[in-house]
């Protein structure tokens, strides 16, 4: 008898946060002008192993390029009373466009590569915000 279970896949739980993060492109095999812009989202969760990303893709052919690990994107986001930003390159692992906002979608993110120190920042303030008043 086969059982199906939902389960989450993250190894981290992830707390509701919407802070501001810039972030850019990279790729090895593209160049160009869209390659050097700095974008601007807000995050609607964050955790030690990665976020969600509200934001805008310059170029819907972009999409499959980040899916497919060909291209990532390099975060830079402050946490609330954090005294440095938290910098880490990602990877998509999912996206969904937003109804009714054209060229906005939400990407579940996962962290590729982060400094320890990043991490810690972001462990802490998770632990700290589920800590009663």
């Amino acid at each position: 008898m086969t059982t199906s279970f939902d389960y989450e896949r993250r190894q981290f739980i992830r707390l509701p946060l919407a802070v501001p993060v810039r972030y850019k492109f990279l790729s090895r095999e593209m160049r160009g002008e869209d390659m050097e812009v700095v974008h601007e989202g807000v995050s609607q969760n964050v955790g030690a192993g990665g976020l969600l990303l509200r934001m805008r893709l310059p170029n819907p052919a972009w999409l499959s390029k980040l899916l497919t690990r060909k291209m990532y994107v390099g975060i830079n986001m402050i946490l609330p009373n954090a005294e440095r930003p938290v910098k880490a390159l990602c990877r998509a692992i999912w996206s969904s466009s937003i109804e009714g906002d054209t060229g906005q979608l939400v990407m579940g993110l996962e962290f590729q590569e982060v400094t320890n120190k990043d991490q810690d920042l972001i462990t802490q303030y998770i632990i700290k915000a589920q800590m009663p008043a």
